[in-house]
């Protein structure tokens, strides 16, 4: 569903964070499965190459767990804040944020002129 094609709806977002929620709990499902997976490997017999490229796919999967949790974490504060109906309002200055806004980043706190300060701020 697009902000385009229909309006999106509270009620619909609520969906969307559900249904983005879940994908991210699978990928971290997933992810952690091959960290298993990896692990096993690096058990087994090898030469020195082989323990480098394990080495190095194990860092990569590091930082793809990471991303995964932290993106889980913002899905999941974004659906405690719809379920207490102030998702949408911006934390800096009560303002709507735009439904649109919330459909492609569901976790934003702050509309896109208190975004900006802060983002010149930093």
């Amino acid at each position: 569903m697009t902000a385009m094609a229909e309006e999106l709806t509270m009620d619909g977002l609520g969906r969307l964070l559900q249904q983005r929620y879940d994908e991210a709990a699978e990928h971290i499902r997933l992810e952690s499965q091959v960290r298993s997976e990896l692990n096993v490997a690096q058990q087994g017999p090898g030469d020195i190459a082989d323990a480098g490229s394990l080495a190095s796919e194990s860092a990569q999967h590091d930082l793809v767990s990471a991303a995964l949790h932290e993106q889980l974490h913002r899905l999941e504060a974004a659906l405690v804040r719809w379920q207490a109906g102030t998702l949408g309002t911006c934390e800096t200055c009560d303002g709507r944020i735009p439904v649109g806004r919330l459909e492609i980043m569901p976790w934003a706190t702050q509309c896109v002129p208190c975004q900006s300060a802060a983002d010149r701020g930093r």
